[in-house]
């Protein structure tokens, strides 16, 4: 845009100063303040020279080229009101100004900010007949035409968008904006801005929601605020990572990361050399288990000007080296403000390459289940307008969406509110997720244990969710995408680890609180039942989806030099001698899978129960499903 501006410049200048003069008028006392005019240009008095050709305006009403010099002189003193009227006027005076090509682009280019599509786009064609030589310009000129276009159709199709200030007592401040959303919806962070003596300052702030409302917002922690600037933010499902834009002015803007533990965060730091450079990083967005993190940053190696990158944490926890989102997201113009939604393949972004309403528009895009994204779509009107939509959140439902919007006060000052809105159906993305809330607890003494606890796609055996429990209070919160064949394990050094199931594709899973999973210390006649190992209906073989449970119990064996049984059970429906030679052969299969992975023969045995041992109601669906099982117990 600095480029630009200096061409139109030079284009006004080459304009007023044009050497030998024809004026289009007669009258000499106009033309002669018109000429003053010039000579205070010559000296950068730009006030002086307003006044003269203001004068030679209200000698001759026809005389277009003052209403140029006059829209050059508001150029250059940056008030756009004044520009579009006196260019307005001249083109009223004179449609067709050759010489004067540039002014219909800059025009265009203010009536385009103000939604007036419809002479944005004449203007921008009447610049583009007179063939312009700085061809530099033609590629801007073309996206006014197609941001046109696209518009006058999308104003045709209008959302279901109706947002809200969000509620006393948030809203706080002068100036609140990108706010940051927990899975469960229950805790919102956000940046305020805010004066500190002559500058002002930008800190991170949060709100809690309970059953009473949004709590008082508070300094996120006295850690993480310094008297530099705290910026753009993103917290992880959990509530237990955090990363922000940490900006100083002699080293710019980083990301910063930080945990909690407890009720406190930790100090925080750099989040490391492989994502920090000397440029520019902001714009953070982390993975619903914070071991994925999405941002923007202009860099080598990226499509344009800023660019949305990701970096995931490596099995060693460290951030790898950043890689382009791709041109499915990045444009040769300025791509930023990314949001990953908690199910991983959903991401919004705001962008001013793609075709949109004008400036800077917000836009999604699915992960295809090649891990490929779909094109780029724009949310649509009003959702987007002719000004700047920057960023926004939206909950792991996809029910509710948060953002900030620029309005005036009182006093005709403009700040930053929050506001919350219902999703229209048409911008959610295409899988849908629950989440799990509870904590790890040892069964025995009830006391929080630090676990991992990760999510496995059964069909693929790829880890999707992969989080530690809190050590201090055992809290967790798992995110569980739809229409998929999850296994959940969780697992401590001396514990069993636990295995839950957990099939949406069969059946609405809803999110659930309090989801409390226990563990039991590895000891002699410990048990626990293996919920993830698959047969078909009176078969015994067993399933490829049971691979990944199967190399779980092998490391457990290995790990602990366990010595252990299989047991097979059944539910009661057939006879007594068929169950029970079915449970045989069920937990046979298991020990022949682990012997022929490197298991010894002489630490495994079977045993089939059938039907003596229930655990459930066999008189109901639900109950026949419990018992039909397999269980592992420690013999020494």
């Amino acid at each position: 845009m600095r480029y630009l501006f200096f061409v139109l410049i030079l284009s006004f200048l080459s304009v007023v100063n044009a050497q030998k003069p024809i004026y289009s008028i007669k009258n000499k006392k106009a033309i002669e303040q018109f000429e003053l005019g010039k000579q205070f240009l010559q000296y950068r008095k730009y006030y002086d020279a307003v006044l003269c050709f203001e004068r030679a305006t209200e000698l001759e009403k026809n005389f277009y080229e003052a209403y140029l010099a006059l829209a050059g002189c508001q150029r250059t003193l940056r008030d756009e009101p004044k520009v579009k009227y006196y260019l307005l006027s001249a083109f009223s005076i004179k449609p067709s100004i050759p010489e004067a090509a540039y002014e219909y682009f800059y025009l265009a280019s203010i009536l385009m900010k103000e939604g007036d599509y419809k002479n944005a786009k004449y203007y921008t064609s009447q610049f583009l007949s007179f063939n312009p030589t700085d061809k530099r310009i033609i590629p801007f000129a073309e996206r006014i035409l197609k941001n046109c276009e696209f518009a006058e159709v999308a104003i045709t199709k209008p959302l279901q968008f109706s947002p809200v200030v969000l509620p006393v007592p948030l809203n706080l401040f002068r100036n609140q904006y990108f706010p940051s959303l927990t899975a469960d919806g229950q805790f919102l962070l956000y940046t305020v801005r805010q004066a500190a003596g002559s500058l002002e300052e930008e800190n991170l702030y949060y709100s809690e929601k309970s059953e009473k409302g949004w709590s008082v917002p508070e300094q996120v922690s006295t850690r993480i605020n310094t008297k530099e600037n705290e910026g753009a933010s993103s917290i992880s499902g959990d509530g237990k990572t955090l990363v922000y834009t940490y900006c100083t002015p002699s080293n710019g803007c980083d990301l910063y990361i930080t945990r909690k533990v407890g009720k406190e965060w930790l100090q925080p730091g750099s989040i490391g050399a492989n994502v920090n450079t000397r440029g520019w990083e902001s714009h953070p967005s982390l993975s619903a288990d914070g071991r994925t993190l999405y941002f923007a940053a202009e860099r080598t190696g990226g499509l344009g000007k800023e660019d949305i990158w990701v970096t995931h944490l490596d099995s060693n926890d460290v951030w790898t080296t950043p890689v382009n989102a791709g041109p499915k997201i990045n444009t040769p113009d300025s791509d930023f403000t990314p949001f990953i939604h908690p199910n991983g393949r959903t991401l919004y972004f705001a962008s001013r390459g793609w075709a949109g309403m004008g400036g800077t528009d917000l836009f999604m895009v699915d992960k295809s289940t090649d891990s490929s994204w779909t094109e780029a779509r724009n949310l649509g009107y009003p959702i987007n307008t002719f000004s700047d939509e920057l960023g926004f959140t939206v909950s792991s439902d996809f029910s509710v969406g948060y953002f900030s919007k620029d309005v005036r006060n009182y006093e005709g000052r403009y700040i930053s509110t929050l506001y919350s809105f219902q999703v229209p159906e048409s911008i959610k993305g295409q899988v849908k997720c629950i989440y799990l809330k509870g904590r790890v607890l040892d069964e025995k003494t009830n006391k929080p244990i630090r676990a991992r606890i990760e999510l496995v796609n059964l069909e693929t055996g790829k880890t999707e969710q992969n989080i530690m429990s809190d050590g201090q209070t055992g809290a967790y919160l798992l995110i569980i995408p739809n229409k998929q064949n999850y296994g959940l394990f969780a697992s401590s050094i001396g514990y069993l680890y636990q295995s839950l199931h957990f099939d949406s594709k069969e059946e609405e899973v809803l999110s659930k609180e309090s989801f409390d999973i226990l563990l039991k210390p590895i000891q002699k006649n410990s048990e626990a039942t293996l919920r993830n190992l698959f047969f078909e209906t009176k078969k015994f073989d067993l399933d490829s989806t049971s691979t990944t449970e199967l190399s779980k119990l092998a490391k457990l064996i290995r790990d602990n030099q366990l010595k252990i049984e299989v047991g097979g059970h059944t539910d009661n429906v057939g006879s007594l001698q068929d169950n029970l030679i079915l449970s045989q052969k069920r937990a046979q299969s298991v020990v022949a899978y682990l012997t022929k992975n490197g298991i010894s023969k002489t630490v495994v045995s079977s045993k089939g129960y059938g039907a003596t041992k229930p655990k459930g109601d066999n008189l109901t669906e639900e109950g026949r499903k419990v018992n039909r099982r397999i269980e592992i117990k420690i013999l020494e």
